[in-house]
């Protein structure tokens, strides 16, 4: 009701009710006026390692505040604006009014569960690991190819005798499979292929009245769709509508299911799904992934969510696709892998699919069991084409018609034997097919000849046969199986394996890692997509909400910018371009469109920090700059130095020295920036900036200076590792020595969640000694002009007089080297420089038992043409599969940094490696982690040809299977020796789940390799290992206590899977891990139901973190002194607190205005993932989460987006569109209602209120 009082009162009643509401407000503060002793449980007792530690603010941490209803919150808004007034003054006096526990009571959600839960396998019939283990991988077919042996043909001779069988039902569906770019470019394939498809088929369908289509890439239909006549675009919406022409999936592109992070994966489904909907206002039912190379359970989770029903699936591995067969279980419910112990068994995220019974989705392959049977219906035959169906092929005449109407009726019966229901699903197309009017005539005419005779004797055959959709299959076999209960299953299809190619086995893991820098390229778009995408949302509706009109033009302007950036994001997404398997000159162009959005995107980002940092009406521009350069995609961004003012380039002012903590920002020599935390928790993280001097200090928001700091040295090695102006010296490549022109600086930022904190840097001429780092290095010093300092004896003193000496670098002490801190200490090799052990302390710093953990670099020998973008196979004719890559490289430099918050060891193998391994001293929860950061460079060809570079941890970690694999007695003799220890580690897919890996001797390592995208870990009933890194790559775990990450590969042939080409295009790539080592509950039993193993809440906060780090804007002081009043130190994008530890807010997406599609509306898409993490596994009471995140069950409680009000919240599908209609409302009243299972991903549609 108050809703409409507002909008619609006049004046009078505006006044009243807001006297009234003063009123009852004033009641309500003195009501609460006494003070109120916080809720111990939620914010955690200080530990003794934290009480005397400079980060003492963190104790007080405490996630809550809030009002209980959005009108509340708008009443306090309109009545309270010299509350906000006082806090942009006073935002240190402000944070106790706005955030205090006790001022608004707090909403529990009753919902939402235990603190800590317990995920538990799911209930199925199929588990895919547990079946894959017992599969024969050396099948006897395998030389035919064709798994259909005397006991499929014995089968479906009773099933034709059998009078209960339900008669054989045909659905012909024609498609045609567009790639977004393979072997051209995703515009040059529109030019020459796909806008004529589409023209052909509004054309050609209309005048052939029963014939249907699929089309699944939204990306080419929306280019079509913009350049077609409305008579086309009117004919195509009536075929749609009409159901002839079904749009399967409606994603952007047909995603790859490996390497893809869930983020942009669930992003460009929602950018297809919207396309559609504002265009031809039609939602997709169903799910046509046909052309990735093995499926995850990602993808029908997402589906499901988008309320599918159902999805058809294509390339897995042959064994699979003979034991489907086998068991007539070809369609099945794919359920997720876990359930929580609650009982609570919901069908949130089960999906039926349909395996295609056979090898590939072209008509050769997919017609039935006898490809060559098949090709003789194939009827495109153009002149001057040569192909095998075109010499095969024959033209359907009154004279052979019935004979080949026998003949493929066989073929088709036998597709049909191998489900329960007997019907067949029969696709009939290929890559670009239906492109010239000739084949579309063919294929139609032809095929109409066929089930017009076979309609015609239906009685006589037995069939009903029709040109039909994916949707009128599901229809069908859901109506012949409902009284009988499809096959559950959980698990995923990786790793797949071609076998009709050559006839025997090919393993498609190598594109897992193919091309590693474009992989970067596109988590990195990712990250600042997604900090765009919240950032704009936030300002572009608080610029409505204030009226500030010159700012909504901008933004209304740039809108079309983010379209383009989550298009270019969701094209590389598509299963040719992220995998790395496209031609060279089509990843170039994939490239330019990633960096080009990258670039638009910081700007955005720029743009709306700009309008969100000042106070009132934003009347200064420009004046937020982000710190990287970039030139080009094919180089790695550059830091630039932040820009002190008031002080010379060379010596910085002295005065400056004197400025206190709470100093003006005007007087002396100052640098300010921003940092932006994109994630919706408090997060503690080591920020580097770069300086041009290094007596400096560094304060944060509040004006404090920070006590846990450290200079850095910035390193010149060679010219492509890191490239500093007028320091590199004719002859002295590859002499490593420390930059006199800038230095890193290092410290402790505290974030508040989703917030923007503005930080100053500062001369300081007293102190700053006591943070320089020490250098321990042998040859890294450089005589300087005018002192001759002795290597390694730098004196401080002459830090002021000569340029050289800063750091004091020492000789490197003899013996194997250690890095300690109050958690563990690590031990390194003397030679190598690699890490050799990790020795934990218990809580009273006593050295617990050294655990081995050796890090090894090393590289499987490619077999040539097996081994390629797409294959990975190692060289048989190599005694050992293994090469050493690093032996080449004599020149080897190790470098040790010490310092007061971090010490690191780096050692460099030329050009080729620079591998740092670095521990902090913060006495906060990143102490008990392990940071490892590789630069690698292939460098040109023909160096390192054949090579697939990988690094392995060695462990003393017992990851065996705990029961032995069945084994088929029959097959295996009685006299093979003890049962193998096969290792079982976890992978993750898609950053949304883990899957549990068990070795399978059979296939070698190639079989063994599995996609990860944001971590493994491996773990016996004690210890567990965990790898966290910032992109897919592949890894595996072949030897027990190992885990291993592929990190880049060259293959110099082409492995015939259609590229054409082999892999040499290699660039240098930065690849950065968190390594962590945590205990598990004491004695771990199997359990039964076993239990669904996931992170700790520790990993899954740094897994969160490296994803997407915290961004860093300077704020140019061109106009300092009237810039500076004006800006908020601190801006709390979630005012009332932050969401709780395990939710996770994947995108806060504007949604484009229907009628005008390039400008944005006032709705927003928020999705949430309740990300599961395992309560019982953490590193150590003392250095656990409690203290940043403490674990509450309240729900996520009164959430405030920024300073603007909600109008309506609305549940939707995962995509954004209507939900399914249930019992509960769809409406929410407010976010602090909203309800989530563990592991659980939601979409909400927000809109925003016009004004405040």
């Amino acid at each position: 009701m108050s809703f409409k009082l507002f909008r619609r009162g006049s004046a009078r009643c505006i006044g009243l009710l807001s006297a009234f509401v003063t009123i009852l407000l004033c009641l309500y503060y003195i009501s609460i006026g006494q003070p109120n002793p916080a809720p111990v449980s939620e914010t955690g007792v200080p530990t003794a390692a934290l009480r005397g530690s400079p980060l003492n603010g963190l104790i007080g941490f405490n996630a809550g505040g809030g009002s209980s209803s959005i009108i509340h919150q708008q009443q306090l808004q309109k009545l309270h604006a010299s509350v906000v007034s006082n806090q942009k003054r006073f935002p240190e006096q402000a944070d106790a009014t706005m955030e205090s526990p006790s001022e608004e009571p707090q909403y529990t959600n009753s919902q939402w569960g235990d603190k800590c839960y317990e995920l538990i396998e799911s209930n199925t019939n199929i588990t895919a690991n547990l079946e894959h283990s017992k599969f024969d991988f050396q099948p006897e077919w395998m030389r035919s190819k064709e798994y259909w042996d005397r006991g499929f043909e014995e089968r479906f001779d009773t099933q034709k005798k059998d009078k209960h069988r339900p008669p054989l039902k045909i659905i012909v569906v024609p498609h045609s499979h567009n790639d977004p770019g393979w072997l051209k470019t995703f515009t040059n394939y529109f030019q020459s292929d796909s806008r004529q498809i589409l023209n052909l088929l509004v054309t050609k369908m209309q005048e052939y009245t029963d014939m249907t289509f699929i089309w699944s890439e939204i990306s080419f239909l929306q280019l079509w769709w913009d350049q077609a006549h409305p008579t086309k675009q009117r004919a195509l919406k009536r075929l749609i509508d009409s159901g002839r022409i079904e749009i399967t999936t409606g994603g952007w592109v047909m995603t790859d299911e490996a390497n893809v992070h869930v983020y942009p994966m669930l992003d460009q489904l929602i950018e297809g799904h919207q396309w559609l909907k504002n265009n031809l206002n039609v939602t997709p039912k169903v799910g046509w992934s046909i052309d990735p190379f093995g499926h995850g359970s990602t993808v029908p989770y997402l589906l499901s969510g988008a309320n599918f029903e159902g999805a058809i699936i294509q390339r897995i591995h042959y064994a699979w696709k003979q034991w489907f067969a086998r068991q007539q279980s070809g369609d099945f419910i794919w359920k997720p892998y876990w359930r929580s112990k609650s009982g609570k068994s919901s069908e949130t995220g089960s999906l039926l699919t349909h395996n295609m019974p056979f090898d590939i989705y072209s008509i050769k392959g997919s017609c039935g069991p006898h490809p060559f049977i098949c090709l003789n219906f194939d009827f495109r035959k153009i002149p001057g084409e040569y192909t095998e169906y075109s010499v095969k092929a024959q033209f359907i005449t009154d004279d052979n018609l019935e004979a080949k109407a026998q003949l493929l009726l066989e073929q088709y019966a036998r597709t049909a034997s191998l489900f329960p229901h007997n019907v067949a699903l029969i696709p009939v197309g290929d890559d670009f097919r239906y492109n010239k009017e000739r084949e579309v005539d063919q294929q139609y005419q032809n095929y109409k000849k066929l089930i017009d005779h076979i309609m015609a004797n239906r009685r006589l055959y037995n069939a009903d046969i029709r040109f039909g959709t994916p949707s009128d299959y599901f229809e069908a076999i859901k109506e012949r199986m409902k009284d009988h209960s499809f096959p559950s299953f959980k698990g995923d299809f990786f790793v797949y394996s071609d076998i009709f190619s050559e006839g025997r086995p090919a393993y498609w893991s190598g594109y897992f890692t193919t091309r590693p820098f474009y992989k970067l390229l596109s988590s990195e778009l990712e990250h600042h997509l997604r900090s765009a995408e919240i950032l704009f949302t936030l300002a572009y509706n608080t610029a409505r909400q204030a009226k500030h009109e010159n700012a909504i033009k901008i933004y209304e302007k740039n809108y079309e910018l983010i379209i383009n950036a989550r298009r270019n994001l969701g094209l590389f997404q598509h299963h040719d371009a992220i995998t790395g398997t496209s031609k060279a000159a089509v990843m170039r162009d994939y490239a330019m469109r990633l960096f080009e959005s990258t670039q638009n995107m910081v700007k955005m980002q720029e743009s709306c920090l700009e309008l969100l940092l000042q106070k009132g009406q934003p009347r200064h521009h420009g004046f937020v700059l982000s710190e990287f350069e970039r030139d080009n995609f094919n180089k790695l961004p550059r830091k630039m130095p932040i820009q002190m003012v008031n002080g010379d380039e060379s010596t910085p002012t002295a005065s400056a020295g004197g400025t206190g903590a709470g100093g003006a920002a005007s007087s002396g020599s100052v640098g300010s920036f921003v940092l932006y935390n994109s994630l919706t928790q408090k997060r503690i993280e080591i920020v580097t900036l770069r300086v041009q001097h290094p007596n400096v200090k560094i304060l944060n928001e509040k004006g404090v200076e920070l006590s846990h700091i450290q200079i850095n040295p910035v390193w010149n090695i060679t010219e492509s590792y890191e490239q500093e102006v007028g320091t590199s010296v004719a002859g002295t490549m590859g002499r490593i020595r420390t930059s006199t022109r800038q230095f890193e600086v290092m410290f402790v930022a505290e974030l508040e969640p989703l917030s923007l904190s503005t930080y100053r840097v500062q001369v300081d001429e007293v102190n700053y000694k006591r943070n320089i780092a020490t250098i321990y290095c042998d040859e890294c010093t450089e005589p300087a002009a005018a002192v001759v300092a002795p290597a390694g004896s730098s004196p401080p003193e002459e830090a002021e007089t000569s340029p050289v000496p800063v750091f004091e670098a020492r000789a490197k002490p003899a013996g194997d080297i250690q890095l300690e801190n109050p958690h563990m200490r690590l031990l390194f090799d003397e030679k190598s420089g690699f890490l050799k052990t990790i020795t934990r302390k218990n809580q009273k710093k006593e050295l617990l038992k050294p655990m081995q953990c050796n890090i090894k670099f090393a590289a499987y020998r490619s077999a040539q043409f097996h081994s390629g973008a797409y294959l990975f196979k190692t060289d048989p004719e190599q005694s050992e599969a293994e090469k050493e890559v690093l032996e080449g490289y004599t020149d080897v430099r190790i470098i040790i940094t010490s310092g007061p918050i971090a010490s690191d060891v780096t050692v460099i193998y030329g050009p080729f490696l620079a591998h740092t391994v670095r521990i902090f001293n913060t006495r906060t929860h990143l102490d008990a982690a392990i940071y490892v950061e590789n630069d690698i460079d292939f460098e040109p060809p023909p160096k390192n040809r054949e090579t697939e570079l990988f690094m392995r941890l060695i462990t003393n970690i017992d990851n065996i299977a705990q029961a032995p694999i069945q084994r088929d007695p029959l097959k295996e003799s009685a006299e093979t020796g003890p049962m193998p220890e096969l290792s079982i580690f976890y992978s993750d897919q898609n950053g949304f789940q883990y899957h549990e890996r068990i070795k399978v001797p059979a296939i070698g390592i190639e079989g063994n390799y599995f996609p990860i995208t944001s971590g493994a870990f491996i773990q016996d009933s004690r210890l567990r290992l965990t790898l966290l890194t910032t992109h897919a790559q592949g890894a595996a775990s072949y030897e027990p206590g190992q885990l291993e990450v592929m990190l880049d590969r060259r293959t110099l042939y082409d492995d015939y899977r259609g590229m054409g080409e082999g892999v040499v295009d290699s660039r240098l790539t930065r690849h950065k891990f968190w390594l962590l080592v945590e205990d598990l509950p004491g004695g771990q039993q199997p359990i039964q139901p076993p239990s669904y193993k996931v992170l700790s809440q520790q990993a899954q906060h740094l897994a969160n973190g490296l994803r997407y780090p915290p961004n860093l804007y300077f704020l140019s002081n061109l106009e300092q002194t009237e810039l500076a009043p004006a800006l908020l130190p601190l801006v709390r994008l979630l005012p009332k607190g932050a969401l709780p530890c395990d939710v996770h807010l994947t995108t806060l997406r504007t949604l484009s205005d229907p009628e005008l599609q390039l400008f944005p509306s006032a709705s927003a898409l928020l999705v949430l993932h309740r990300q599961g993490f395992d309560c019982g596994v953490s590193a150590g009471k003392e250095l656990g989460m409690q203290v940043v995140c403490p674990l509450s069950s309240k729900g996520l409680g009164n959430v405030q987006l920024g300073r603007l009000s909600l109008h309506t919240i609305e549940a939707t599908s995962l995509t954004g569109m209507e939900k399914k209609p249930s019992k509960d409302s769809q409406r929410l009243r407010s976010l602090a209602e909203v309800s989530l299972e563990p592991m659980e991903l939601r979409t909400y549609n927000l809109t925003f209120r016009a004004e405040v």
